[in-house]
């Protein structure tokens, strides 16, 4: 058993990636259809969890981790503690939520500790970003599945349960598709898998898939003349340019068909604004148009927290307010900090922190590229949209992603 684990782990968890998208499907299914919060999906990934947890310490002799580990149960047992004593109510849902948060911590330690074991494949990614994909296509091209949206606007999810996190993996893993396309192997069955990104991306009606693939080809701009430059290879830096103007002509006639116009045209009409440069002149409309209203949340969660004992803010004012689910603010750092206090946060962020300081390194070839646009997206989209690193199904895709940096044997930049 333990030489098949050590000889196999690699392929475990390209396995488990490969089958997120079955697995997010089937939440969707369970709380739209069944109305089950406790899904399948958060039982599979605590499961998985568990199972990487004690695979590193008793079959990789990993006994390093046995502090850490300990140190976030007892930062649990604390938090738990609070909630009972002060809170009294709901206390499954709050486990349930510290549970999902404090996945990327725990998971990207444990794989951490055995990343030269980890090295899954760009193709597991790929494959894993066009499942996703192709299950949002199908299900809208047949006129099934859930909204992207609840009311008002417009968007299609496929079976799939939050738009924010799989808007959120499409974006990560965005620039790993570009390196789908640095070779003209299959470029017909490419070209066919780059119109399914970009009709999806466009239906599902959010913004931050195709603000991602903006960011994504910006970088990829940059690359290639400064390349181009280095090499005196001009014509390339015409003929990129050139794809470019193209590309943007046909977006612009096709946007006003696409939900993801659609939706910006609702929302400017909600906020009875003609122009959308007249949004940046009121600190409101900036917050409701630019933010979806996450500063007002980032306001009201910051008095709950005042208003809290010290014991609260010490370990975290949990995920209930007088019995009812507070609106999260959707901005991953601030809702690390607040829900789970100034010890929650330090302990979080200091095993991120100092594994990416001591680890990160890109090199200076296309594929390093994609991997610094990767995890520029990760940093830049926890912050803004959120559902990255706290969420199971998004964060285990992070992990994957930092592994490859990590694993990167070649020149630093």
């Amino acid at each position: 058993m333990e030489k098949f684990m050590k000889n196999n782990i690699n392929k475990i968890i390209s396995i488990f990636i490969l089958i997120s998208p079955i697995l997010d499907l089937l939440t969707g299914v369970c709380i739209h259809t069944l109305k089950i919060n406790l899904t399948i999906g958060i039982i599979v990934r605590v499961l998985f969890l568990l199972f990487i947890t004690i695979v590193t310490i008793f079959i990789f002799k990993k006994k390093k981790l046995i502090i850490p580990y300990l140190i976030i149960g007892l930062y649990f047992i604390l938090y738990i503690v609070g909630m009972i004593i002060y809170k009294n109510n709901g206390l499954f849902f709050e486990i349930q939520n510290l549970v999902k948060v404090f996945y990327f911590p725990i998971i990207f330690l444990s794989l951490y500790s055995i990343k030269d074991k980890v090295d899954i494949d760009n193709k597991v990614l790929i494959k894993t970003v066009f499942l996703y994909l192709i299950l949002i296509l199908i299900p809208t091209v047949l006129g099934i599945g859930y909204k992207t949206y609840e009311i008002t606007k417009a968007g299609t999810l496929g079976f799939f349960n939050s738009a924010n996190e799989i808007s959120g993996i499409i974006s990560i893993l965005t620039p790993i598709i570009f390196i789908m396309f640095k070779d003209k192997e299959n470029i017909l069955l490419k070209a066919i898998l780059g119109v399914i990104y970009l009709v999806v991306i466009l239906m599902m009606g959010t913004k931050t898939p195709l603000l991602s693939l903006c960011f994504t080809i910006g970088a990829l701009l940059a690359y290639l003349t400064i390349e181009s430059i280095k090499n005196k290879k001009y014509k390339r830096i015409i003929i990129a340019f050139s794809i470019l103007l193209v590309g943007a002509f046909g977006l612009i006639l096709v946007l006003p068909k696409t939900n993801f116009y659609k939706n910006i045209k609702t929302h400017l009409d909600f906020l009875e604004v003609e122009h959308i440069t007249d949004v940046f002149k009121k600190k409101e409309l900036i917050d409701h148009f630019i933010f979806s209203q996450r500063l007002t949340f980032l306001e009201k969660e910051n008095q709950l927290y005042k208003e809290s004992n010290l014991y609260l803010k010490t370990f975290g004012i949990g995920y209930l307010n007088n019995g009812e689910e507070t609106k999260m603010i959707e901005m991953d750092y601030f809702d690390i900090f607040y829900h789970h206090g100034i010890i929650g946060f330090i302990i979080y962020f200091s095993i991120v922190i100092y594994l990416i300081i001591k680890n990160i390194k890109f090199n200076k070839t296309y594929e390093g590229l994609m991997l610094k646009t990767s995890f520029l997206l990760i940093i830049i989209l926890s912050f803004f949209t959120g559902h990255i690193i706290t969420a199971p199904a998004v964060s285990i895709i992070v992990t994957v992603i930092m592994m490859k940096i990590f694993n990167d044997k070649k020149t630093v930049i």
